[in-house]
C-alpha cells in the first residue's frame, strides 16, 4: 500500500518510484521473452549489432508476468483509483546503444495519446527495465510537475483534449504546439535498477532519449484508463484529480 507521503509526493511531482517492485522471476520472464522476440542472444552483441526490431507475434511467456500484474503496481493502480483504473501491458520498448561517445540530451518531451499516433486519454501508467539503467543509457525521460502545467494547457483550451489540432496541416510537433516549454523543471532521466517502477500521470511530458552505453535499454509499459473513459474523456475538470480515489 502507498503511505500518505508517496500519494502527496506523485500528486506534487507526477510521478513516483517504486523501488523493486518486480520481482526477480518476472524479469527473468522479461529478459527471455525479448531475447527470443528479437532473435539475438544477449550476451552476444554481434547478435543484435543491427538493432534488429520485434517479431510482430511477440508476446510474454506468461500474462502474469505483464507489468501491470504485479503486485506492486496493481496495488497502487488500485488505491489511487479506488478500483476504477483497468490497464494492459505493451511491448518492450528497446533503446540500443547509439555506437557514439557523445551524448546528446533530450531537449522536447511529449504527452501521449496525440501526435503522431491517434487519441489515447488514460489515467496513469507505469515503466520499468529489464536491465539496470545508466546515465546516458537511453532512460525514460521526464519532465517533474509537468501533469500541472498540462493541464493548465487543456483547462485554458479544453477543444485542444481530443488531439484533433495535433493532425492539421502545418502543425509541428518541435515548434510553438509542444508541452515542454510550459513545464516548470528541466528534464530527468529515470537511471534505475531492474525492476524499479515509475508511475507517472497521463499528463506528465516525457520522452525516450539517447543510449551511448554498452548494452540496450529494454523498457515495460502498462497504461491504466478509467472504466467510464467514454461518458468522461472530453471533460476537462478544475480538479485534477476529480476522477482519482486518492
Amino acid at each position: 500500500m502507498l503511505t500518505p507521503t508517496q500519494i502527496a509526493f506523485f500528486k506534487h511531482h507526477g510521478y513516483l518510484i517504486l523501488s523493486g517492485a518486480v520481482a526477480p522471476a518476472v524479469i527473468d520472464v522479461w529478459r527471455e521473452s525479448f531475447w527470443e522476440a528479437v532473435d539475438a542472444k544477449a550476451d552476444d552483441p554481434e547478435s543484435w549489432r543491427k538493432r534488429p526490431g520485434l517479431k510482430a507475434e511477440y508476446k510474454l511467456r506468461h500474462e502474469e508476468a505483464g507489468l501491470n500484474r504485479q503486485p506492486a503496481v496493481a496495488e497502487a493502480v488500485e488505491q489511487l483509483g479506488g478500483g476504477w483504473f483497468v490497464g494492459d501491458a505493451g511491448p518492450p520498448l528497446v533503446h540500443w546503444p547509439a555506437g557514439c561517445d557523445a551524448w546528446t540530451p533530450t531537449r522536447l518531451g511529449h504527452v501521449d495519446g496525440y501526435p503522431p499516433s491517434f487519441w489515447f486519454p488514460f489515467m496513469m501508467a507505469a515503466t520499468a527495465y529489464a536491465y539496470d539503467v545508466e546515465p546516458m543509457g537511453g532512460a525514460f525521460t521526464y519532465w517533474p510537475e509537468s501533469h500541472h502545467s498540462t493541464h493548465r494547457r487543456f483547462l485554458a483550451n479544453p477543444g485542444m483534449i481530443d488531439g484533433k489540432w495535433a493532425r492539421e496541416p502545418g502543425f509541428d510537433w518541435t515548434g510553438p504546439d509542444n508541452f515542454t516549454d510550459l513545464a516548470p523543471h528541466p528534464p530527468r532521466e529515470f537511471t534505475a535498477r531492474a525492476g524499479d517502477v515509475i508511475l507517472w500521470h497521463a499528463f506528465l511530458v516525457h520522452s525516450g532519449s539517447m543510449n551511448i552505453r554498452n548494452s540496450p535499454r529494454v523498457g515495460f509499459f502498462s497504461r491504466f484508463w478509467h472504466r467510464d473513459q467514454e461518458a468522461i474523456k472530453y471533460d476537462v475538470p478544475k480538479d485534477l484529480w476529480k476522477y482519482w480515489a486518492a
